[in-house]
């Protein structure tokens, strides 16, 4: 009986790192420092991972661009976007993330992403292609 509850009280270590890393984690499942912890930051772009282009069935059609950003580090947090630019066929979005501005500052090497809807409108010309660039990636679809 004794040699069984040494078991249980050698899992009691274990247990507790455990409930400490589980509090450790934010609520957006990222871990690490968070920018505003006490130390300058930032504003950089995003590393683009996705842009999917979506069509709502209304009339005439509205599109969205749905853009899928990473976030490289523990550190790093979406910080915003915002249409730059648009011409006849061209619309240019940049998509930023907010970092450490210093190399010292230690942040754990988990990739995260963040996804943005950008309402491109419904003014395109049936027929016609058109690109969106985000962050030097392009993504073309043709007008319904």
């Amino acid at each position: 009986m004794n040699r069984l509850l040494r078991v249980p009280l050698l899992l009691l270590p274990a247990l507790a790192a455990l409930a400490v890393a589980a509090a450790c984690i934010d609520d957006d499942g990222s871990t690490g420092s968070r920018p505003n912890d006490g130390y300058p930051t930032k504003v950089v772009d995003a590393p683009i991972d996705a842009i999917d282009i979506v069509v709502r069935e209304s009339m005439p059609p509205q599109y969205a661009a749905v853009i899928t950003s990473g976030l490289p580090n523990g550190c790093a947090r979406f910080e915003a976007w915002e249409m730059v630019a648009r011409t006849d066929t061209e619309i240019v979005i940049r998509v930023t993330n907010r970092v450490p501005d210093s190399d010292e500052v230690a942040c754990t090497m988990v990739y995260g992403t963040h996804e943005s809807t950008v309402e491109l409108g419904s003014d395109f010309v049936s027929g016609r292609e058109y690109t969106v660039v985000v962050n030097g990636e392009r993504k073309t679809f043709t007008a319904q």
